[in-house]
C-alpha cells in the first residue's frame, strides 16, 4: 500500500516523498488505517519495522494548529530515543512551520500562552511538565519501546502521569519489538479495551538477519577473534556490542591502534558528546561505533548492515535488540557473536527458540569456515514433586504475612531448598560417575 492511498495531508505526503518513502510497511497497513479511526493500540513489531511512523503519523494529520494546547504526549525510556523521535518530527516542520514540538530533555522554556503541540521526554520530564502545566485534555499518548519503560521501573511514574490525563476520549498507543505476558497484562492496566497488533508470531525470528558464532582457535582470546574478523569483514558500517563501559574503553583503544575509525558509546559520555556520536555516525565518518546496550533499543542507525556482539547480554531479548540495529526497513543485516564457552547454555536457549546460528571457524588463512561447534550444556536439576510442593508452601504460608522484607524472606527460603536439592543432586552426579568409571576399569581388566 502507498501513503497516498490515506486520508493523509499532502504537508505529510511531500515529506514522505523528500525522505524517499512511499510504501507502508506490514505493520504500518496493519495499524495506521486503526490508529486513523481513534482506535487505541498495542503494537508489537521486529525491530526496524517503522512502529514509529505507526503512531507519529496519524497524530500529525489530526493536530488542531489553531489551538493553544498540547495534543500528543510520547514517552519513552532514554534520551537517545527521545532526541530521535523529536528529530522525526522536526523533520515535518520543514515542510509546515505550524507544528510547535519540544523534547523536554533538553529543557528549553516553555510558555503556557504558546505549549507546544507534540511533547517528547522521558518518563521524570513529563510527569513534571504534566504536574506543571497541569495538563489534562490530550488527544494522544504513547509508550514507545514499552517494554524497555516498565524494565528500567518506571511503572509508578506512569501510573502517576495516568491518573492526571486519562480520559475516555484518550487514544492511547503501546509499542514493544518484544511483547511478552508479563509486559501484556502491565499495559492492559493502562489501555483497556485496547486492540492488539502483532506483525509477527515470534519475537526471535527476522528473516533479514543472519545470526553467526565466530570462534578461531583460541576460545580465550576474545580480543584477538574480534581482530581477526573485523579484518576479514568488511561492513558498511557496523556497531560492536559490549555489556560494560570498560570493554567499550579497551576495545576502543584496541581498534584505533589498528588505525580503524571506530567511536564509543556509553552512559559516562556527556549529553553533548553522544549527540555529535551520533551526528558524526549518520554523516558515515566511522567505520565502527563500539557501545554497551545504550544503543541497542530502538535507535535507527540506518546504515548498520553488521552487528558484532562482543560479549552476550544478561537477558536474551537484548540480543534480539542488539541485531535489530541491522536489518531494518527490509534491508539485510548480519549478526557476528564472539564466541564464549560460558554463554553455551544461552546458545542453546535461542537455538530453542527458534535463532538459527551459523558456526564460523577463523582458519590460519584468517578465513570464515563452516566448521560446527560442540556446545558444553550444563544440565540443571529438575525438582521432584515433593520439593515443588515445598516451596509452594512457603510462599503461600509466608504471603499472608505482609510485613517489611517479607518477599526476600520467601526468596530466601526458597533458594536454601533449591540449593539443597543442587547439591544432592551434583552428588548423586558424581557418585554416578565414580560408579560407570569403576564398571569401565572392571571390563577392561577382564579383557
Amino acid at each position: 500500500m502507498h501513503f497516498t492511498e490515506l486520508n493523509f495531508k499532502n504537508w505529510i505526503i511531500d515529506e514522505l516523498n523528500e525522505l524517499k518513502i512511499t510504501r507502508l510497511t506490514e505493520i504500518q497497513e496493519k495499524t495506521i488505517p486503526l490508529v486513523l479511526r481513534n482506535n487505541s493500540l498495542i503494537i508489537s513489531s521486529q525491530t526496524g519495522s517503522g512502529k514509529t511512523y505507526c503512531y507519529l503519523l496519524p497524530i500529525l494529520n489530526k493536530l488542531d494548529f489553531s489551538l493553544n494546547k498540547t495534543q500528543a504526549i510520547i514517552v519513552l525510556p532514554t534520551k537517545e530515543l527521545a532526541r530521535q523521535v523529536n528529530s522525526k518530527i522536526n523533520d515535518f516542520k520543514k515542510v509546515n512551520n505550524q507544528i510547535k514540538n519540544i523534547n523536554l530533555i533538553e529543557n528549553k522554556p516553555i510558555n503556557i500562552n504558546n505549549l507546544p503541540h507534540i511533547v517528547v521526554g522521558t518518563p521524570v520530564k513529563t510527569k513534571e511538565f504534566v504536574d506543571k502545566y497541569k495538563i489534562k485534555d490530550l488527544t494522544y499518548f504513547v509508550l514507545d519501546e514499552a517494554d524497555m519503560l516498565f524494565d528500567l521501573g518506571f511503572t509508578n511514574v506512569i501510573d502517576e502521569i495516568f491518573k492526571r490525563i486519562d480520559t475516555q476520549s484518550l487514544i492511547k498507543i503501546a509499542c514493544s519489538a518484544t511483547l511478552h505476558e508479563s509486559l501484556s497484562n502491565k499495559l492492559r492496566k493502562y489501555l483497556k479495551n485496547t486492540k492488539v497488533v502483532l506483525n509477527s508470531k515470534s519475537i526471535w525470528v527476522n528473516p533479514n538477519i543472519t545470526h553467526n558464532i565466530v570462534y578461531s582457535s583460541n576460545f580465550d582470546d576474545h580480543q584477538g577473534t574480534l581482530l581477526k574478523l573485523v579484518n576479514i569483514i568488511n561492513p558498511f558500517f557496523g556497531i560492536i556490542f559490549c555489556n560494560t563501559k570498560n570493554e567499550v574503553n579497551d576495545l576502543y583503544k584496541l581498534l584505533k591502534a589498528q588505525n580503524i575509525d571506530v567511536a564509543k558509546l556509553h552512559k559516562d559520555l556527556s549529553i553533548n558528546e553522544r549527540k555529535k556520536i551520533f551526528k558524526d555516525v549518520s554523516n558515515l565518518k566511522y567505520k565502527y561505533l563500539i557501545a554497551t546496550d545504550l544503543a541497542s533499543r530502538g535507535l535507527d542507525i540506518k546504515a548498520a548492515d553488521v552487528v558484532i556482539s562482543y560479549s552476550m547480554p544478561v537477558d536474551d531479548t537484548w540480543y534480539i535488540h542488539r541485531t535489530g540495529r541491522s536489518g531494518r526497513n527490509n534491508t539485510k543485516g548480519t549478526s557476528y557473536v564472539i564466541y564464549n564457552p560460558k554463554n553455551d547454555n544461552q546458545i542453546n536457549r535461542l537455538i530453542k527458540k527458534s535463532v538459527k546460528w551459523n558456526f564460523l571457524f577463523i582458519d590460519k588463512q584468517n578465513k570464515l569456515v563452516n566448521k560446527n561447534l560442540k556446545l558444553r550444556i550444563k544440565s540443571k536439576p529438575k525438582f521432584d514433586s515433593v520439593t515443588n510442593a515445598e516451596i509452594q508452601k512457603i510462599i503461600r504460608v509466608n504471603s499472608k504475612k505482609v510485613k517489611p522484607g517479607y518477599k526476600k524472606k520467601i526468596k530466601q527460603q526458597i533458594n536454601k531448598i533449591k540449593q539443597k536439592k543442587k547439591h544432592e543432586y551434583i552428588e548423586k552426579q558424581v557418585k554416578q560417575r565414580l560408579l560407570n568409571n569403576s564398571i569401565r576399569r572392571t571390563k577392561y581388566n577382564k579383557k
